[in-house]
């Protein structure tokens, strides 16, 4: 019985394997691959197990109702089953407005990584000022500010410490 299971499986895993698989460089110059075709401005090419399959340059052909001999016993030529309309529909959307929305995604989502680099940077440059501060603070010795009037002020006691709390504080929020 196991035998047979596994006999049946061996048999059926070809059939699972023949999903095309499409491969193309974006515009960042990044080479994607994806089972759904990248949107009709993009040169491409079709992997389909170890044969490359070259780009025509032709948006993808329409899926025909069954398969090219079911179209042709619906009377169609050969010449129209391999033209594809414009848009293709798929489950209500077309495949131009999925293309559209990827790359809408797309966008969106690399404005959020820029943004969130930006947030990064701007804390690790918070973090280490906040240590050059605490260092500042904690190492000892006389700490002096220019006062409005252009003078130099030494910090008290407790002006230091209030200076080396802040300094830790700023550390433990800019530095996790």
């Amino acid at each position: 019985m196991l035998a047979r299971l596994l006999l049946l499986c061996l048999a059926l895993l070809p059939l699972m394997a023949s999903a095309e698989i499409y491969k193309w460089k974006d515009k960042d110059g990044v080479t994607r691959y994806s089972d759904v075709p990248p949107p009709s401005n993009i040169k491409q090419e079709a992997i389909q197990g170890k044969k490359v399959v070259k780009p025509t340059g032709q948006p993808a052909l329409a899926p025909v109702a069954g398969d090219i001999t079911t179209a042709i016993t619906k009377n169609k030529t050969p010449d129209s089953i391999n033209k594809a309309p414009d848009k293709v529909k798929d489950g209500g959307a077309t495949q131009d407005d999925a293309a559209k929305k990827r790359a809408h995604d797309a966008e969106v989502q690399k404005a959020t990584d820029q943004q969130k680099q930006a947030e990064l940077k701007v804390k690790q440059e918070n973090c280490m000022a906040a240590k050059k501060n605490l260092v500042i603070y904690t190492t000892g010795g006389r700490i002096s500010k220019i006062n409005d009037a252009g003078e130099r002020e030494y910090l008290s006691e407790e002006d230091l410490a209030r200076g080396k709390a802040d300094s830790q504080k700023d550390v433990d929020a800019y530095c996790n």
